[in-house]
């Protein structure tokens, strides 16, 4: 079945990403607007070819993540792999696919429903469909499935307005209101019982903020935030109640966006590693204080890694002082895959029941 309130009940069951065959990223204006924060002109000039071998370290680091989580008594499911490249094409553009290596970015899991969700980046336009096997038997099982409306993904449908210092816009590009559609990530949300906190940035994710609210009814309390220019779990991630750890980077200066409820909590700081991975070792499209991306396993334990070389963790010793055992687990080159234990992992089971911790 499935069953998810928070990021921290305590978790059965869960999905970790898989890749497969994965080469080249090519960074047409959707890729732009995905990555706005962190993009550098090397992504505005050519495509990125990614290293075979830095490939397989990242299979090998999921496929051992998928180990450890098995041996602590965690049933772990695992999307297919991407076996061939080949283009596809929609009436609106031409792209390559991508694997299904951040389940956490397309699926929404809250209670007993699995939300997919639509992404703002053409080249994952059928990645969710890496998942389905394992989506159809938790259908079987009882679970609701449901799909936010899918965006045609023309250029009109993108607000493009955050793109004038990333990149350049399309040529003879001008925003039609009627035109714009929903776009937004499961990343985006992080869910704390009763409230669900979302970061909403471009006009496409207060579309998406918009249909997320009329779905969920009443059940639930959305709480719309501007953190950053997507994904909310790479600013904070809440790892019991009452403990809310936070970046080291911007997040500390934005404490006073949050939802009211949240300002009540604990606030943990984590290390800043911004200075620990060496200068152009990876190309980086995920932020550099990513080390916050953890995955809590219960209130009282929580996964962190090391995307560099694996061997040190100060995360660790923090956590430890706050009450909280680490798990650490080697995940390289998580700036480059744009995800760490959290992004690259999705929960299906928490034990646990809808409660209010405002």
């Amino acid at each position: 079945m499935i069953n998810v309130f928070t990021e921290w009940d305590p978790l059965k069951e869960v999905v970790v990403g898989n890749i497969g065959q994965w080469t080249d990223i090519h960074p047409d204006f959707s890729f732009r607007l995905y990555y706005q924060d962190n993009l550098k002109n090397i992504f505005l000039e050519k495509s990125i070819k990614l290293q075979q071998k830095v490939i397989q370290q990242r299979q090998d680091d999921l496929d051992g993540l998928s180990r450890i989580l098995s041996e602590e008594g965690y049933q772990v499911h695992r999307p297919s792999p991407l076996e061939k490249l080949f283009p596809f094409q929609t009436p609106e553009f031409k792209e390559w696919p991508s694997p299904c290596h951040n389940p956490r970015d397309q699926f929404l899991i809250i209670g007993d429903q699995i939300i997919e969700t639509s992404c703002q980046w053409r080249k994952r336009y059928f990645e969710n469909d890496f998942l389905k096997p394992v989506l159809m038997e938790k259908f079987r099982q009882g679970a609701r499935w449901v799909t936010s409306p899918r965006p045609v993904m023309g250029e009109k449908s993108f607000d493009l307005i955050h793109l004038e210092t990333h990149g350049g816009r399309p040529e003879g590009w001008q925003e039609e209101e009627n035109a714009l559609e929903i776009m937004f990530d499961g990343a985006q949300c992080l869910k704390f019982g009763k409230d669900i906190v979302m970061n909403v940035r471009t006009k496409n994710h207060q579309l998406g903020y918009e249909w997320l609210k009329r779905h969920l009814g009443d059940q639930f309390r959305l709480h719309a935030v501007d953190l950053t220019d997507n994904h909310i779990d790479g600013m904070m991630m809440p790892l019991a109640p009452g403990k809310l750890l936070i970046n080291s980077g911007s997040m500390p200066q934005k404490l006073g966006l949050l939802p009211d409820f949240l300002k009540k909590w604990d606030i943990i700081q984590a290390p800043d590693v911004s200075r620990e991975t060496p200068e152009g070792k990876d190309v980086a499209l995920a932020s550099q204080h990513i080390n916050i991306n953890v995955l809590p396993l219960s209130p009282k334990k929580t996964v962190i890694f090391d995307d560099v070389d694996g061997k040190s963790n100060r995360l660790f010793d923090l956590l430890d002082h706050h009450g909280i055992e680490p798990l650490p687990v080697r995940m390289r080159h998580c700036r480059l895959f744009d995800g760490g234990v959290h992004c690259c992992t999705l929960d299906l089971y928490r034990e646990g029941q809808l409660e209010d911790y405002s």
